[in-house]
C-alpha cells in the first residue's frame, strides 16, 4: 500500500546561490518532502518501522545535501531527490521544493524556489 510521507518546510541555513556572496553569507531554505512510500503489512499490523522509511533518515539525507553549497536550487533538489531514490527502496515517487527566504533578486517575496519530481 502506498502512503505518502510529507515533510513540511524543514528550515536548513546553507550557502547555495549564484552570487559569490550568496554562497559566502548563506541564508536560510525551507525545504519540503512529498515522498510516496510502499509500506509493508508490518508497520500497519505490527508497528514496526521496518515496513516504512523513517522521517529521521530522509531529513538526515536533506541535511546533508543542504550542507554541500551549489548555485542552482534546482541542482541540490536533484542531490536530494536522487539520494532518497538511492537509499530508500520503499520510495517510488520523491518530490523536493526548495524555497530560499529573502532572495536578493530586487523584489519583495518571502521565498523563491524550485520543484522537482522523481520517480522510480
Amino acid at each position: 500500500m502506498l502512503c505518502n510521507i510529507h515533510i513540511q518546510e524543514l528550515r536548513i541555513p546553507a550557502h547555495h546561490g549564484v552570487m559569490e556572496q550568496e554562497r559566502l553569507v548563506g541564508a536560510d531554505f525551507l525545504v519540503t518532502i512529498d515522498a510516496d512510500v510502499e509500506v509493508g503489512e508490518t508497520a500497519f499490523s505490527e508497528d514496526k518501522l521496518e515496513g516504512t522509511v523513517s522521517y529521521v533518515d530522509v531529513i538526515n539525507v536533506v541535511r546533508k545535501q543542504m550542507s554541500i553549497p551549489s548555485n542552482l536550487l534546482e541542482h541540490v533538489a536533484h542531490r536530494i531527490a536522487t539520494e532518497l531514490l538511492n537509499s530508500f527502496s520503499r520510495i517510488m515517487d520523491v518530490t523536493i521544493c526548495i524555497d530560499k527566504e529573502n532572495p536578493p533578486c530586487g523584489v519583495v517575496a518571502s521565498s523563491i524556489g524550485v520543484r522537482i519530481s522523481l520517480h522510480r
